[in-house]
């Protein structure tokens, strides 16, 4: 019976220790050990530049105008016209007949009325409608800017600008129409849209201003005369 053919002398695996390296001679294990020798590191590599996002598809002549974003446009143009329907000047509007000289007399107490006169227009429906309305048209509009992203996903439109923008309310409109020109090249109208109702309510303010202004002089004056009107 022939001999099992012992492996030649060397360096192997120690079975015994796992990574390291023994000394055999040809027909036993040797004390001699040694630590295997590292393999060669690789060069540094070159960091990798971090992945770009694909710059969003275009669309060309994809029509953008969707009824939500004329919304979103409008609906603040029927609040700034509403606005003109409330009475402002009558915040400063003092009933006829109130004498000033009233409260230098100890027999004559000044009517109340006359100091809660200035703040009828907080009960007026006229101003509690502008103000209801007001909330309401944010609210929409939010819900709009949401239909109005979903509308352009649907046309195709890639990354459409992000509806909750519209919680900072003109910040989406704004963006949005600019996203979509970029996008597709067309959506002008309701960019004009939007300037045009934002120079409404510009000049609603400035009326809504003058009324308040007016009134605050018409009051002033009354009291410099100090005396009023007997009635």
């Amino acid at each position: 019976m022939s001999t099992p053919q012992q492996p030649p002398a060397g360096w192997y695996p120690d079975p015994m220790a796992p990574g390291i390296l023994r000394f055999w001679d040809g027909t036993a294990w040797t004390a001699h050990t040694s630590a295997p020798t590292p393999a060669a590191q690789p060069a540094a590599a070159t960091p990798a530049a971090p992945p770009t996002r694909p710059e969003p598809r275009k669309s060309p002549g994809v029509d953008t105008n969707t009824v939500w974003i004329w919304l979103i446009v409008l609906l603040p143009l029927a609040s700034s016209l509403l606005a003109l329907l409330v009475p402002w000047r009558s915040m400063l509007f003092f009933m006829h007949g109130w004498q000033f000289n009233t409260y230098t007399q100890p027999d004559h107490m000044p009517d109340l009325r006359l100091f809660m006169q200035p703040f009828d227009i907080f009960f007026s429906p006229w101003w509690w409608a502008i103000t209801l309305f007001g909330f309401a048209i944010y609210g929409f509009s939010v819900w709009f800017a949401y239909l109005d992203q979903r509308e352009l996903h649907s046309r195709g439109i890639d990354r459409p600008f992000p509806w909750p923008w519209m919680f900072l309310s003109i910040v989406y409109p704004i963006g949005r129409i600019v996203v979509a020109i970029r996008r597709t090249g067309t959506g002008w109208a309701p960019l004009w849209g939007l300037i045009a109702a934002q120079v409404v309510g510009i000049i609603v303010g400035v009326v809504v201003s003058a009324q308040i202004t007016l009134a605050t002089l018409q009051f002033l004056s009354t009291i410099a005369r100090y005396g009023g009107y007997s009635g």
